[in-house]
Formats: structure tokens, sequence, C-alpha cells
């Protein structure tokens, strides 16, 4: 099969691969994981509680 315009069809693909790559940046993205909460019997600053 011969196509009429290939330059007509290399444009059409590289707009689908240009809405592609768009569709997949714009994803939600993940939140930030939560900050560790202190475990028990550990202290940063050196008191003993």
């Amino acid at each position: 099969m011969k196509l009429r315009n290939p330059i007509l069809a290399s444009l059409a693909l590289a707009g689908a691969a240009g809405v592609a790559y768009l569709a997949r940046a714009k994803r939600p993205q993940l939140p930030e994981p939560a900050a560790e909460p202190p475990r028990l019997g550990y202290s940063r600053n050196g008191s003993a509680h």
C-alpha cells in the first residue's frame, strides 16, 4: 500500500506522538511522602524524657 502523501502521514504521526506525550506528562503526580513520625524511645536532641 503506497501512501499518497508521505509528508502528511508523517505529520499526522508526529502530532499523535505529541498528543500522547502531553497526555502522559499531565498525569497527576504522586504526593510527597509524609514525614516519618518520631520513633518511641528515641530523641533527636539527646535529652531523655
